[in-house]
Parts: structure tokens; C-alpha cells; sequence
């Protein structure tokens, strides 16, 4: 598997998931573009990537909820590297939890805003970008394992990752003609500083979620970025239009 020469965007890549992808591409020999609208963490961890393999890095602070930062992101791509090769929409935000009946109206918006309007916005800017390229590309969303099974509690952000899976297929469709691939990761728990934090709050959790993984463990996120630098690699240049689940089998438990 090779990313050497790829330049590759990955956004949500302050800590976390995306922290975790941003690493292992570069890895793998990408440039990678970090993006997040928290702009002392996504550079604190490009810093760290550039310590170890100097220059492989940028980072950069967007607000993907902004049409016009969306835009301003992508030129700043091409203007340092002349061209992308590699996406991974990763950025996503849940706002409230709790019964499905007490969900108020601003925090469904809010949640739908940043986890499902954004990509949408994402993915028709990069679009654009990637077809006036005239040459291969591929795209990942992050999806999550409440889009399959549901989330309760959480219903919202649930529905808008079922709806990033279906809007993954429906793009992938539009774009194979392209040369265009589009696939989506579905990560099971992973060990991010907000589970972390929640298992500070739930200490039961974490032995209830390691037991629902037929490995009986929770993921690490450079596991999510192992997939994520395969399906962006020419290695998976027959796969688009998926939906593959990183959880340990806690899918078909």
C-alpha cells in the first residue's frame, strides 16, 4: 500500500479519529493537509508530524459549517501543492443528548449542520476540484456504527450518519465515470479523548463496550486511518460505493 506523491486533505484532524488518519497517511508517504476548526490543536499536531517526517505536513483552521472556508481551504491546497489526490471528510460534531422526545429543534439543526450539511458542502466543493483535475481521485467519509444499529439517546446524530452512508453510495455513483472512488468508514468505539473522558464519567462502559466487540477491545484511531490509507490508495482501486465497518465485529455481535 503507497500514498508517495499523494497529497491528501484529511479534516476533523485536530485529535481523535482524524489526528490518527493525518498520521498514517503521512506514514505511508502522503502530504497531508490537516484540517480543523481548532487551529492550536490541529498545528500542535502538525508539529508533531513534521518532527518525525519533515514537511509532510500542513495544517490549517476552517470553519466546514462556511461554504467560503470550504473554498478558501481548497485553494490553500492547491495553491502549496498544485493538486489533491486523497480526501478523508472526517469532521463531525454531535449537539444534545437524550430521549428522542426532548431533543429540541436547535440541537437536531446544530447536529445535522456539522455532521451531515457540512460534508454535503465538503464534498461539493471538493468535487468540483477533483473533476477539473482530469485524473483519479478518492474520497472517504467517516462514518460510524450508530448509522447501522442506531444510537439511542443520540438519535440525531445517528440519522445523520445514516444519511452520510447513503449520500457516500449516491455520489459514488455519480463519480465512478470520473475516476472519481467514494467509500465511507464506519469505526466502532475508539479510544479518542472524548470516550476517554466518558469513561471517566461511566467507568462500567468501558467493559460494556469493550464485550460488545467480538475482539473485546476498543479500537485505536491510527486502525481507522490503516482502512481509510487503503481505500485512498491505488491498492483499492476496484472498491467504491462502501460502507465498511472498523469495530472489532461489534457490527454482527
Amino acid at each position: 500500500m503507497d500514498l508517495d506523491k499523494k497529497i491528501s486533505i484529511v479534516t476533523g484532524a485536530g485529535q481523535g479519529i482524524g489526528e490518527g488518519i493525518a498520521k498514517t497517511l503521512v506514514r505511508y508517504g502522503s502530504k497531508v493537509l490537516l484540517v480543523d476548526q481548532n487551529g492550536k490543536s490541529v498545528k500542535k499536531v502538525t508539529d508533531q508530524i513534521n518532527s518525525e517526517f519533515v514537511n509532510a505536513a500542513l495544517s490549517y483552521e476552517a470553519d466546514l459549517s462556511k461554504s467560503d472556508e470550504i473554498d478558501k481551504m481548497l485553494g490553500y491546497a492547491i495553491d502549496q501543492y498544485g493538486h489533491i489526490d486523497c480526501i478523508c471528510n472526517n469532521a463531525a460534531a454531535s449537539k444534545g443528548i437524550g430521549p428522542v422526545e426532548d431533543y429540541s429543534l436547535d440541537d437536531v439543526q446544530n447536529t445535522l449542520d456539522l455532521t451531515f450539511t457540512s460534508l454535503w458542502k465538503c464534498l461539493q466543493g471538493e468535487i468540483k476540484i477533483l473533476k477539473g483535475q482530469s485524473r483519479p481521485g478518492s474520497i472517504v467519509n467517516i462514518s460510524s456504527n450508530s448509522a447501522i444499529k442506531g444510537y439511542a439517546f443520540n438519535s440525531i446524530y445517528a440519522a445523520s450518519k445514516a444519511a452520510v452512508n447513503n449520500l457516500t453510495q449516491s455520489v459514488a455513483k455519480e463519480l465512478a465515470r470520473n475516476g472519481i472512488r467514494v467509500n465511507a468508514v464506519s469505526p466502532g468505539t475508539i479510544n479518542t479523548p472524548g470516550v476517554r473522558q466518558y469513561f471517566k464519567q461511566e467507568p462500567k462502559a468501558q467493559e460494556m463496550l469493550e464485550n460488545s466487540s467480538l475482539l473485546r477491545r476498543i479500537g485505536e484511531p491510527e486502525e481507522i486511518g490503516e482502512m481509510v490509507a487503503f481505500l485512498l490508495s491505488d491498492s483499492s482501486s476496484y472498491i467504491t460505493g462502501q460502507i465498511i465497518s472498523v469495530d472489532g465485529g461489534a457490527s454482527i455481535n
